[in-house]
């Protein structure tokens, strides 16, 4: 007998669900998430994919932040998010220096097969969205389809020059969350 496997929606945080900063989003007075955010999660959920959270957070690492402070911006999300409804079933965040070398920083994978396990998801049938190179990756190496959001900092113009190639390029979270309905209906 075989078990039922979920899907998932994989996504970064900064630049995807959220206004991203070169110099870091390092407190909750920082955190701006996009108005359209809480609508395409919706999407998402109804859809009856798990929503996970794969972030990468060094700025704890460079001493520029705490698991504390991070744990309050992943809070405040989850409490407005719940005011439209909707739930994230999961938030990974690897804390550590891009020098580490560990095993939960994206483009690894460490954390969304840690995801895999905790919530029994078939990566064939889930996406990865994100607003970089490095997300592209990750969601590639680990099966999922790709979807690359415009509102970070890489831009459609450079992913040429990539190793990997996103499935799909759009906007933002919104317009992602209409392409996988389209494509999933």
């Amino acid at each position: 007998m075989t078990a039922i496997m979920n899907r998932a929606i994989f996504l970064d945080r900064d630049g995807t669900l959220n206004s991203d900063s070169r110099d870091y989003i390092k407190k909750l007075s920082e955190f701006r998430m996009f108005s359209f955010t809480p609508q395409a999660l919706k999407i998402l959920q109804k859809l009856g994919f798990k929503l996970i959270l794969i972030t990468n957070q060094s700025a704890i690492a460079r001493g520029l932040s705490t698991q504390d402070e991070v744990e309050k911006i992943h809070e405040f999300l989850k409490k407005e998010l719940s005011k439209s409804g909707v739930i994230l079933d999961g938030i990974y965040v690897c804390p550590h220096h891009p020098d580490d070398n560990c095993l939960c920083r994206k483009p690894k994978t460490g954390n969304i097969f840690k995801a895999v396990n905790d919530f029994k998801i078939d990566t064939s049938k889930s996406y990865f969205i994100g607003d970089s190179k490095k997300d592209i990756e990750t969601g590639a190496q680990a099966g999922c389809k790709t979807v690359l959001v415009q509102t970070g900092l890489d831009k459609k113009e450079e992913t040429m020059n990539w190793r990997i190639a996103p499935d799909y390029i759009v906007e933002n979270l919104l317009y992602a969350a209409k392409l996988i309905e389209g494509v999933e209906s």
